[in-house]
């Protein structure tokens, strides 16, 4: 990942979850990871809690980091679609272990 490393941190996954402990890369990124392809509209309805300006950030950087694509599609009017990338899509089996972990040990409502 882009993001430097912390001086007192050498593990080689500090900058995977540094990067991923930015509040709602992972939400986007399972979203997306889930649909393979989504317009902004869709990633916004299916978390309606972000705020657009956040959304289009954390697209940026997800963008930068490899783990999706921004892909124009010329039309009237323009549309723009964000794929999964192979990168990204690597990250499914760490969604899985979430969940699993989730469902046996998180909080119950």
């Amino acid at each position: 990942m882009a993001t430097k490393k912390s001086s007192s941190c050498n593990c080689p996954t500090y900058s995977i979850i540094e990067f991923c402990s930015k509040k709602w890369a992972m939400h986007i990124l399972r979203c997306i990871a889930d649909n393979k392809t989504m317009r902004f509209s869709e990633i916004k309805e299916e978390i309606p809690e972000i705020n657009s300006r956040i959304l289009s950030e954390r697209l940026g950087e997800l963008e930068e980091e490899g783990l999706i694509e921004r892909v124009v599609i010329d039309e009237k009017p323009i549309c723009i679609e964000y794929n999964i990338t192979e990168k990204g899509a690597d990250m499914r089996n760490i969604f899985k272990c979430f969940c699993t972990f989730g469902k046996k040990w998180g909080k119950k409502k």
